[in-house]
């Protein structure tokens, strides 16, 4: 719906809050207290007079300045006018759904953190909310602590992207001029030593048609080492071919390796494919004994022979190993052939784990952020960038994953975060592996709990004449809602467990935005 097209609203309203105590810094963003019109600007669209009465609640012992729409055409005129920190958003407002203002505020305001809440929402509005760049999504009633979470984090990365504070603090890195250029071609970043032993190591057997093992753990960069040395190589021009050994039997690793012959079906192996160019064997140490000694003939004598025929093939290509595992001591447990492995190891290239790789951290988040960037140009953002703070808690961080867990948390970090300031919340949730969908309540508990002092205290505040009724509406939406999920949203059912029609119930459920389908979500 176009907003030219709403209809006329009132204006906002506009009221200054102050609590009674000062916030505690160590737990919520931190605001000034000594002078009230500096604080930050909280812009409430709702047509429900208890929400602004809620964020208050949730607010207590900060001071902020809260502006208050009533529907969305008011709302998106207080965005040009008041300039908010945070926005929070209601979905179903008297002139508009709140998706539709939503995309407005976003294209006036692309860098204010929009909260959607809404008591009528489905999994269909939340999913359209976020991927329309919402910071996050909220059901009603809302939890004051809860939004005071997601409030202080909303305001916490509106201070950051502010231009002015980034002028003066210079609290965000990669410079903006780094992220615009180009992601480095090589895929290797370091400055450490270990790292430029490894460079002048490809440097030097790039050009050499001799066979290189590559060693370090899971996620340390082999694989790109493996490239480089191929592209460095007078074979570069020809196919760089990869096989993984692990969990291949002694039949199938020799078909796959090196072919079969044609009264076996005629097959090519890897080995042939990779003529011209270099054949990469991953986790070489899982090749069966009886395979590993073929692989040893075709590095010393130059020679393959394809099963079922006797006929000679010579070797075509160069042949570089990873590994993850120490070969030597695998070879004296008698599961590597030690003749292989001093034939593979003439010439090793050793990587070290990110943890040792001492001062290169901020080179390889950076390197990673501009890997990255396609995902927070997605969300309109074309520099992602990284705050101090949660530099200091990846710091922090011993990196068992090495660069793959590294790119994997910054991935998961920019699409909670929107592609924006990456902040020391959205790293340590990354880093901590924890699911971003919260584990089910096995009772559904939460979903039929009332905090009726509260509830009772917000309404006579607000000044309601019809508490009685409200009441009795909030009892029945929980209880509906609690005797759905026992019977998997089966309005029949339902039914039949609260002794009324069927006909009863939908239209309790209709009259309380109640859809039947969003009921387990």
């Amino acid at each position: 719906m176009p907003f030219g097209a709403i209809i006329a609203a009132f204006p906002g309203r506009w009221q200054m809050v102050r609590a009674d105590c000062v916030a505690d810094p160590k737990q919520h963003v931190s605001v000034n207290t000594t002078n009230p019109a500096s604080g930050p600007v909280v812009l409430v669209i709702d047509d429900d007079p208890l929400i602004p009465i809620v964020v208050r609640r949730a607010m207590e012992g900060a001071v902020f300045r809260m502006h208050v729409a009533a529907d969305g055409a008011a709302g998106v005129d207080e965005v040009s006018r008041c300039k908010p920190d945070v926005v929070i958003l209601d979905n179903v407002l008297p002139d508009c759904l709140g998706l539709n203002a939503l995309t407005t505020i976003h294209e006036l305001a692309p860098s204010v953190p929009i909260l959607f809440v809404t008591a009528r929402g489905s999994g269909g509005s939340a999913i359209e909310a976020m991927k329309l760049c919402a910071f996050d999504y909220l059901p009603k009633p809302l939890d004051p602590p809860k939004l005071r979470s997601q409030i202080d984090r909303a305001l916490a990365l509106r201070r950051l992207l502010s231009t002015k504070q980034v002028a003066e603090e210079d609290t965000l890195w990669p410079p903006r001029e780094s992220l615009s250029l180009p992601p480095d071609p090589t895929n290797l970043v370091g400055d450490c030593p270990a790292m430029q032993s490894v460079f002048k190591a490809i440097g030097k057997v790039a050009m050499q048609d001799i066979a290189v093992l590559i060693r370090g753990e899971h996620g340390t960069g082999k694989e790109s080492v493996a490239r480089e040395i191929h592209a460095h190589s007078h074979r570069s021009s020809g196919p760089l071919v990869k096989l993984h050994c692990r969990g291949l039997d002694e039949r199938r690793a020799d078909e796959v390796l090196f072919g079969r012959s044609v009264e076996e079906g005629s097959t090519s192996g890897r080995i042939a494919e990779a003529a011209g160019g270099t054949l990469l064997l991953e986790e070489v140490g899982d090749l069966p004994l009886a395979i590993q000694a073929r692989v040893l003939r075709a590095i010393r004598d130059g020679v393959y022979e394809i099963a079922g025929s006797a006929i000679e093939h010579r070797v075509e290509c160069r042949l570089l190993a990873i590994t993850t595992v120490d070969l030597e001591s695998r070879s004296r447990e008698g599961k590597f052939r030690s003749d292989l492995y001093y034939a593979l190891s003439s010439f090793a290239i050793e990587l070290p784990p990110v943890r040792a790789r001492h001062g290169d951290l901020r080179l390889l988040v950076e390197h990673s952020l501009r890997k990255l960037s396609p995902i927070a140009a997605a969300f309109g953002v074309k520099e992602p960038r990284i705050s101090e703070e949660a530099f200091l808690a990846m710091s922090a961080h011993h990196w068992p994953g090495n660069i793959d867990e590294l790119e994997s948390v910054l991935k998961r970090a920019l699409i909670e975060q929107k592609g924006n300031v990456l902040l020391p919340a959205e790293i340590t949730r990354a880093v901590s592996g924890a699911s971003v969908v919260p584990a089910a309540d096995p009772s559904a508990s939460a979903l039929c709990t009332t905090d009726w002092t509260t509830f009772t205290d917000m309404r006579i505040e607000a000044g309601s004449d019809s508490l009685h009724a409200e009441a009795i509406a909030e009892t029945e939406r929980k209880l509906f809602t609690r005797v759905l999920h026992h019977t998997r949203g089966n309005q029949a059912h339902a039914a039949r467990l609260l002794g009324i029609t069927r006909v009863s119930l939908r239209k309790k459920l209709r009259m309380y935005g109640m859809a039947p389908r969003s009921i387990d979500e």
